[in-house]
């Protein structure tokens, strides 16, 4: 019945693979990583069950982190994206959670079916796929969204798992297996099931922090909207007081046109219409919607646009009605037309371009492409992914804001043009 047992092993190595791929993020694109996981993974396994069958579990046991544990560990260092309390606490999770499952049906195996394998590998062969569809539906775009954006606390988390890891070990083998310490399986247990809390407990407050970061951004950028809109206020107040006073002064000018017009002063007339032209030009203020918050954020977002030397086309034809909220579709072009300057100021002078177009008919339909240096990747959503510091909530936001209102959003990029598209009710 060793063939249960090894079987078992070898099965259990191979899902620790395939759990620690899908939390990892490597920095190759995907065919590479796995390229490079199978030639150098597959030789270790195979290496390590020879071990396994020649030394037996408990002298194999106290061999495992230097023979297995240690050499995938740097292999996939090599090839992680984050090379940092991430990549740390990814690696102490898998391991500790499945040498957890490994011991725990160890020791059941010993009592249940203590004459067989039996109960070993049938438990070891269920609870892996089921773990793996959850870890894939449930924790994995959670996890890889905070492991993105999430830049602290990674090191003492990586900690916790480092310890437990250890502390689960030692108390398996040493002195000699657990099984011939049956006084100390209760310590185990409250191990076993503390570690999982644990974990899960870390990964919640990772959460929070980035929901916490998002919220503060969303906080700042509704600030920003406030702040756009008492400026535009200021902006048709000084408009309208200019315009008062041009209303004020018209008649005398009018005595002025008609007294240069009896004269025939054509050239004096003409200097005059175009001084009272420049005049009238200095009341206007630029609209680009019906809206007062969404003309704001346009107002001030194009204006920052054409100050940092890009050049941009505008067509504005908003519907009379639209479903969502006019603040949220307000912080949605805010993001949208934001990402899109930051991309262009990368760029020389000359090459700036902004485009924003806005179609009520036949489709409510939000476009704005921009011109960008021409590296980006995208996450497995199609949303363009940013590691830096303080960024990548914008395009977030906009998903978000589309899959709310019942929208759809498509993020495209060709060459050196990126393109935004959102489609709304």
């Amino acid at each position: 019945m060793e063939i249960l047992r090894d079987s078992s092993m070898l099965w259990s190595m191979l899902h620790t693979l395939i759990l620690f791929l899908f939390l990892f993020d490597s920095r190759f694109p995907k065919r590479k990583t796995l390229l490079l996981t199978a030639s150098t993974m597959i030789p270790l396994m195979i290496v390590n069950l020879a071990l396994f069958v020649i030394m037996g579990i408990e002298k194999y046991g106290t061999l495992m982190l230097l023979t297995l544990s240690l050499p995938s560990f740097v292999v996939f260092f090599l090839m992680s994206k984050y090379r940092n309390g991430r990549f740390f606490f990814t690696f102490c999770i898998v391991d500790s959670v499945v040498l957890e499952i490994v011991y725990i049906t160890n020791i059941l195996n010993h009592y249940l079916t203590p004459k067989s394998y039996l109960f070993m590998f049938i438990v070891r062969l269920l609870i892996f796929p089921i773990m793996e569809y959850f870890v894939y539906k449930k924790l994995r775009p959670l996890y890889l969204e905070v492991q993105k954006h999430q830049q602290s606390g990674w090191g003492i988390f990586s900690f916790i798992g480092l310890m437990f890891y250890i502390a689960i070990t030692l108390l398996m083998t040493y002195p000699d297996n657990i099984i011939n310490r049956p006084k100390q399986i209760p310590v185990l247990v409250i191990l076993c099931v503390l570690m999982p809390v644990i974990y899960f407990d870390i990964i919640t407050t990772l959460h929070r922090l980035k929901r916490f970061h998002e919220m503060s951004e969303q906080e700042s950028i509704m600030k920003l909207q406030v702040s756009n809109i008492v400026s535009r206020v200021q902006e048709y107040g000084a408009a309208n007081e200019a315009f008062r006073k041009e209303r004020h002064d018209f008649r005398h000018k009018l005595k002025v046109i008609s007294s240069l017009v009896e004269e025939k002063n054509y050239t004096e007339l003409e200097r005059v219409v175009d001084e009272y032209k420049d005049n009238f030009e200095k009341t206007k203020v630029v609209r680009y919607s019906q809206y007062p918050i969404i003309d704001a954020v346009l107002s001030v977002y194009i204006k920052k646009a054409q100050e940092n030397g890009i050049e941009t086309k505008l067509g504005f034809a908003f519907p009379d009605k639209f479903e969502s909220s006019e603040t949220e579709l307000a912080t949605a072009l805010a993001n949208a037309i934001e990402n899109a300057i930051n991309a262009c100021e990368k760029l020389p002078k000359e090459e700036r371009s902004l485009e924003i177009k806005v179609l009520s008919s036949p489709k409510f339909m939000i476009m704005v492409r921009n011109s960008f240096d021409g590296n980006i990747s995208f996450d497995q959503n199609g949303i363009p992914q940013n590691t830096d510091e303080g960024h990548g909530f914008g395009t977030r936001s906009i998903a978000a804001f589309c899959e709310k209102n019942g929208g759809q959003f498509h993020f495209k990029a060709e060459g050196k043009v990126f393109t935004l598209f959102m489609y709304l009710k």
